[in-house]
């Protein structure tokens, strides 16, 4: 996950000490960020150049419970590359408020994506058309979600941060890391004519996303959308760097899984389609989602609903479950806070802000879909272990019963959401 900062006044002297250490810079590349993030490279004396300033419109809940916007500053600029991977890092230790990066092939495109958020802006409040936020399928949830297993979540989160040094996007860690998955998955999906796994192709470097897809039966057309990232890191990440990633994100990956392991071997048919996605190189500016998103777009491709599972292991707060509240739909986190209240009503559910592009559910609001995020914990209270080799299921207890929380809710969504659509002829007798 690209996250939190501490105290906007600090610069690391890590920081600052590997700008002024560097003897040669790397390329320029093309990103926007936060402000905070943005403020904390240019202390410490990063390579930027051609920086321009845009303000963001973004959703902010009242206290009341009302739903209004705030300005929030984005910064688009060329930025030496090799700054980026430490910036997440210390973005990650050292400041409080979250403060993520999204990369761009140009300035045109840069000025595309913010211009993109500035349009998402006026949207976020709303329900989309012709989707009902109703709880109407109480009798599949309820014989579904008993199925879900801690033990098997354990599992995939152990497996897949230590069977890799690392899942970095461009080491061999992160390439097989990808293989495995779709071996996996489609070993899960064996026997069902109607369920498809591939992996999406990503040009400019070898990790890849991968995704099941379970086709609707009566509404194929219309796609909800469950998703995580695959990749690890620990700031500047090489083939030999230990970055286990367990909570970040193999939690996420291993919830999402344990949700389709459920709807698959019960033989769960959705009217709509359901498509579960491992995103490629999140930590590197949210590139891999920002690839599918706007594929989609481009296609005209209908997706309904989007849920973003990123660190869904960490109980660092009394709250169960924190839904985001920027950058995301607000109309569609009341309905995840419908499910959550109707099927684990002892579930406290609070909010919290993350900040700009902290996690792949920025790319689908950016491209217009109807995206959420709910997270481990409030932020600040959220694992103080991620980005590092220390990062591990045994900081969460060696379980993952926080984890099986996240699962439910996703299990909810995707049957209350998929379920929709017209009877099939059968039903109508």
């Amino acid at each position: 996950m690209m996250k939190k900062l501490h105290r906007a006044a600090l610069v690391s002297s890590t920081l600052a000490t590997c700008f002024v250490a560097s003897a040669q810079a790397g390329p320029m590349v093309w990103a926007s960020m936060g402000e905070d993030a943005y403020r904390l490279l240019r202390r410490a004396g990063a390579q930027l150049e051609q920086v321009e300033p845009h303000s963001v419109a973004i959703q902010a809940p009242a206290a009341d419970g009302r739903v209004g916007t705030r300005n929030e500053s984005v910064y688009l600029m060329q930025v030496d590359e090799e700054a980026l991977p430490r910036l997440s890092h210390e973005v990650h230790e050292n400041l409080k408020k979250c403060g993520g990066f999204m990369l761009h092939t140009s300035r045109a495109e840069g000025r595309k994506v913010v211009a993109q958020f500035r349009d998402a802006a006026a949207k976020q409040a709303n329900q989309p058309a012709g989707v009902s936020y109703g709880i109407d399928d109480q009798a599949e949830v309820n014989a579904l979600m008993p199925q879900l297993q801690e033990s098997n979540i354990r599992s995939t989160i152990v497996k897949l941060s230590t069977e890799y040094k690392n899942r970095y996007y461009t080491t061999t860690g992160g390439v097989g890391s990808s293989n495995d998955l779709l071996t996996t998955w489609k070993q899960l999906a064996a026997g069902r004519d109607d369920v498809t796994v591939k992996q999406f192709t990503h040009p400019s470097w070898p990790q890849k996303s991968v995704i099941l897809t379970i086709k609707g039966t009566t509404n194929p057309g219309k796609i909800v959308v469950i998703g995580g990232h695959l990749d690890s890191t620990i700031g500047w990440t090489n083939e030999n760097s230990i970055a286990p990633g367990a909570d970040d994100d193999a939690s996420g990956i291993a919830t999402l899984q344990e949700v389709m392991r459920v709807l698959l071997s019960s033989n769960y048919k959705p009217r709509r389609t359901l498509q579960f996605m491992a995103y490629a190189a999140e930590e590197v500016g949210l590139k891999g989602s920002q690839g599918i998103a706007a594929d989609y777009q481009s296609k005209g491709k209908k997706v309904v609903g989007v849920l973003q599972l990123d660190m869904t292991n960490y109980q660092g707060a009394a709250s169960d479950i924190t839904m985001i509240t920027d950058y995301t739909n607000s109309a569609q986190n009341k309905f995840l806070k419908d499910l959550a209240a109707h099927y684990m009503p002892s579930y406290n559910v609070n909010e919290s802000r993350c900040g700009y592009a902290c996690s792949d559910h920025a790319s689908w609001t950016n491209r217009g879909f109807v995206a959420s995020f709910p997270f481990e914990a409030p932020m600040g209270d959220d694992n103080p272990y991620i980005h590092t080799p220390n990062d591990t299921i045994s900081k969460s207890g060696n379980n993952a019963n926080h984890a099986l929380k996240f699962a439910k809710l996703a299990l909810a969504y995707a049957v209350e959401l998929g379920s929709d659509g017209p009877a099939p002829k059968a039903d109508t007798k």
